[in-house]
């Protein structure tokens, strides 16, 4: 389960926080590491998180997109002169809304993701008015960008981001966590090709189901998980139980995907209106039509189909990804090899600042946010690089240590 995060900072003395000789591991306690001679312990000082991450270790540059409750901008790191993606969302909106648990919510999904079609967070902090979440950049758009500019896609690029889309959410699943809101433009597509769930303001976080485990669950039970009347998401893509208000469970991302499939391969939505009452009668109610150009082709619109069942419970997906895996549309792919198979698209990305692809009143505090600090395994290991290259110890490129590093360090 994800650990609770107001307890999680609290549990921490003072005394360990401003021990520069320690790294601060979010949730997990903390991680001892090997002491370091002068002049090195001087660096380590400024560069290892001993003090928590602040909005003034970063420079903030360009708008590059926007989430559910945030703007999101570039930032580079002032030490480590590496440049991220910054979330900003404004305090005063998410206690308006209520929203304020979501956010936490947020933070703590991205901390604990470790998987390779889902976005990484860096850390996290409040400043004066923002909740701020740094994330790795992105920097070859969207998916929703690449329709817009390209129109429908290959059949092999749209198997293969589908492909990935159903690993990112098998994983998520497996950890109770309901995205909610997918959709072509919370897909990012990286420098290499592949893709990247992001966006997770909306999300919801339900019961803790390993991967690779037949459900006891019954099909009512997890299509009824949640039992709130919340409709969240974007319209087009809002599952029919949702609208309805029968309860919702992880079939509702998988109505989503079935969307998703459909737009890649015709360049549209299915089910469509002038109006959010005409979207969502269509959605309920209406019918999957192939009169569209072009016509996928036919193991593609069997997929959409069992992904569009209008009943949670007989909906591809319900009992396990492996419905979805096995699919003829699929056959051939081999899910456990996805990130070596070469795109048919790859982004021209300049550098890792080129957003070429990309899109302060007073307040005063109601909530204690200190507790939204917070700093992942993966910043401990940039800064500890960074300080051996400062001290010629560690010829190895940031670039070397990936997101499997930071594993280790955790099974540490």
């Amino acid at each position: 389960m994800i650990p609770d995060p107001n307890t999680s900072q609290r549990e921490l003395s003072s005394d360990l926080i401003t021990d520069p000789t320690v790294l601060a591991i979010p949730d997990s306690g903390i991680y001892e590491i090997p002491e370091i001679q002068e002049p090195a312990a001087g660096a380590i000082e400024s560069l290892i998180p001993a003090r928590m991450p602040h909005i003034s270790d970063f420079e903030t540059s360009k708008l590059i997109g926007a989430g559910t409750f945030g703007s999101v901008y570039l930032a580079r790191h002032k030490d480590l002169h590496q440049t991220f993606a910054m979330k900003k969302m404004v305090k005063r909106n998410l206690e308006a809304l209520d929203k304020v648990e979501l956010a936490y919510l947020e933070r703590d999904i991205l901390t604990f993701s470790d998987c390779p079609f889902v976005a990484s967070m860096l850390c996290s902090f409040p400043s004066t008015y923002h909740l701020c979440m740094v994330m790795e950049n992105v920097e070859g758009g969207n998916c929703q960008n690449l329709l817009d500019t390209r129109g429908p896609l290959s059949v092999p690029l749209a198997r293969l981001y589908f492909a990935e889309a159903v690993l990112a959410l098998e994983y998520l699943h497996s950890y109770g966590v309901v995205h909610r809101d997918l959709k072509p433009e919370n897909l990012l597509i990286t420098s290499t090709g592949h893709i990247k769930v992001i966006d997770f303001g909306l999300s919801k976080l339900g019961v803790t189901i390993p991967k690779n485990y037949i459900y006891n669950q019954s099909a009512e039970e997890i299509s009824r998980e949640f039992k709130d009347h919340e409709v969240y998401g974007t319209p087009h893509y809002i599952a029919p139980e949702v609208i309805l208000k029968k309860g919702y469970g992880r079939p509702v991302d998988w109505w989503a995907m079935g969307i998703i499939l459909h737009q890649f391969l015709v360049g549209s939505v299915p089910f469509d209106g002038k109006t959010l009452t005409e979207i969502e009668n269509n959605i309920v109610s209406g019918y999957l039509r192939w009169d569209c150009e072009p016509v996928p082709r036919f193991d593609a619109r069997c997929l959409i189909t069992g992904l569009l069942r209008k009943n949670p419970e007989r909906r591809l997906g319900t009992a396990g990804t492996f419905e979805i895996k096995g699919n003829p549309f699929l056959i051939g792919l081999c899910f456990k090899n996805l990130l070596s198979q070469k795109p048919d698209y790859v982004p021209q990305v300049a550098s890792n600042v080129d957003t070429s692809f990309s899109i302060n009143e007073e307040h005063n505090e109601s909530f204690n946010y200190q507790n939204f600090t917070s700093s992942s395994a993966w910043l401990s290991i940039l800064c500890t690089t960074a300080t051996r290259r400062m001290n010629n110890e560690d010829p190895k490129s940031p670039e070397e240590f990936t997101q499997a590093s930071c594993t280790n360090i955790l099974e540490m």
